[in-house]
């Protein structure tokens, strides 16, 4: 195992695909999407299942091990976050590398 950085990052649904690219550009080396998340925050309560996806939150889980990378990503998505919402979550991890 190798210690690593876990990001996870919950925002509105629809703004998922504009998250996605950004996350390219900031050199993420990867992300794994949960779609229909459901909950609550600041902004209300967040429904999983409505049929348009308006109120409908997703998260994207990164594993990094680059500091620089990792700085790059937070730094890179605070504007969207500031934006619409949501949260960006950093924590310690173990990578299973196979």
């Amino acid at each position: 195992m190798k210690p690593c950085k876990r990001l996870e990052i919950v925002i509105e649904q629809p703004l998922a695909q504009r998250l996605a690219q950004r996350l390219v550009e900031l050199e993420a080396p990867g992300y794994t999407v949960i779609d229909h998340a459901g909950g609550m925050g600041d902004r209300g309560v967040r429904r999983a299942d409505e049929p348009t996806g308006t109120s409908t939150n997703c998260v994207f889980i990164i594993a990094c091990d680059d500091p620089q990378i990792i700085d790059q990503i937070v730094d890179g998505v605070r504007p969207i976050l500031s934006r619409s919402g949501g949260i960006c979550l950093v924590s310690d991890a173990m990578w299973v590398r196979h």
